[in-house]
């Protein structure tokens, strides 16, 4: 399912370089703020982790719509804080969000589905929650930010907020949320980038 996964996204990236007129490659990387809502526990709080990853920006024509999809490697997880002592849980997942954003000048918003695969261990997981993971995770993304003319392309400052769909793990109620914050450069490729 990883290789189909990794391979579906490649083939995506391969198709839309052949075969659109005007795109961008975006390299980035930031930081992830999450925690988890587990149903019957409280305690959860949010915990910083890394998240990097590129995309690609596909411009439809339509005034500043594009689509954006991308494959991110980001840190969620939980801190519990317990008898003054803070412990995290952290959990790796490979990410592919596909969002529709538009560009007001240089703001712009966006907004879509994801999907996650977790890349840790069932060991691992198993210690933190006492049942087995969900491999993958299905989420939507919400957020804006800034393309700031830097040379041949943009630079970018990006937030957004991530709230997961579907459980983490097998007879558990715990979904994924938080906020990520991003910058990174818009490489343009095909005629010209707007």
């Amino acid at each position: 399912m990883k290789k189909l996964l990794l391979g579906s996204f490649l083939s995506l990236m391969v198709f839309t370089a052949a075969n659109a007129q005007n795109i961008e490659i975006i390299p980035k990387a930031g930081i992830s703020i999450s925690k988890q809502d587990i149903k019957n526990v409280s305690g959860e709080k949010f915990k910083v982790g890394f998240q990097g990853g590129v995309g690609v920006n596909i411009f439809t024509g339509l005034g500043g719509l594009s689509i954006q999809p991308e494959l991110n490697f980001v840190s969620k997880g939980t801190r519990f804080k317990t008898a003054g002592k803070s412990t995290d849980f952290d959990l790796n997942y490979l990410e592919i969000p596909v969002l529709a954003k538009y560009s007001f000048g240089p703001v712009y918003i966006n907004a879509g589905p994801s999907i996650a695969m977790m890349l840790d261990k069932e060991a691992k997981f198993n210690r933190f929650y006492g049942t087995k993971p969900k491999r993958f995770e299905l989420g939507m993304q919400v957020g804006a930010g800034l393309a700031l003319p830097a040379g041949p392309g943009k630079f970018l400052v990006d937030a957004r907020y991530v709230v997961g769909l579907s459980d983490i793990g097998k007879n558990l109620k715990a979904k994924n949320q938080g906020m990520t914050a991003s910058i990174g450069y818009a490489f343009p490729l095909g005629s010209k980038s707007k």
